[in-house]
């Protein structure tokens, strides 16, 4: 089966305002690739993940996030174990998602070099309006069973448009000071 080892984000952010504010935080995976051009590499950036968090004026947080709570994966379904024990009726869910043990790519014995980018932007400003405080259960992908999408950047978003501005994510993270890039290596374990 494959699979991948549940992990941790951890992000710290600092809100530079005076007050509370509310922030969605926007994480993306690429593979490396021959090429640096932002311009080449922005369809290559698949979401992970979307999620909201509050921080005080001027306060300086640290945020765990669990990879098994991000917001492009299908809802948990019912369990073969849950159907024996005779617990089988969950509420049923729309079936939109990402299948949760394909979240990250196999990656390869040697390891795939990988970027994880994240960008925060005011959620206040991005929401598309105040019932969307909660981003949980495929909501990047699919949106709200019966609602409109819960947010009013585009899907994808900043990779939805071409990125001509910057030459490489690093030119990109220098100027966009609320992101941040890390290079990474996905490792497959047989």
């Amino acid at each position: 089966v494959l699979d991948y080892t549940p992990f941790q984000y951890t992000f710290t952010f600092k809100n530079t305002r005076q007050d509370a504010a509310k922030v969605v935080f926007r994480v993306f995976l690429a593979p490396y690739r021959h090429s640096d051009e932002l311009d080449e590499r922005r369809n290559d950036f698949i979401e992970l993940d979307r999620f909201v968090e509050e921080i005080e004026g001027g306060e300086e947080k640290k945020v765990l996030r669990d990879s098994k709570d991000s917001s492009v994966l299908l809802p948990q379904g019912v369990t073969i174990e849950e159907i024996l024990a005779g617990d089988a009726g969950k509420a049923a869910t729309c079936g939109c998602g990402w299948p949760r043990n394909l979240l990250l790519p196999r990656g390869t014995q040697e390891g795939m070099p990988v970027q994880l980018y994240v960008l925060v932007t005011d959620w206040v400003v991005d929401a598309a309006g105040l019932e969307f405080q909660d981003l949980t259960a495929s909501v990047s992908y699919c949106g709200k069973q019966g609602s409109e999408y819960p947010d009013k950047r585009p899907m994808g978003f900043p990779f939805d448009r071409p990125l001509t501005n910057w030459r490489d994510m690093k030119d990109m993270v220098s100027e966009v000071k609320n992101s941040h890039v890390s290079d990474l290596t996905i490792t497959l374990k047989n």
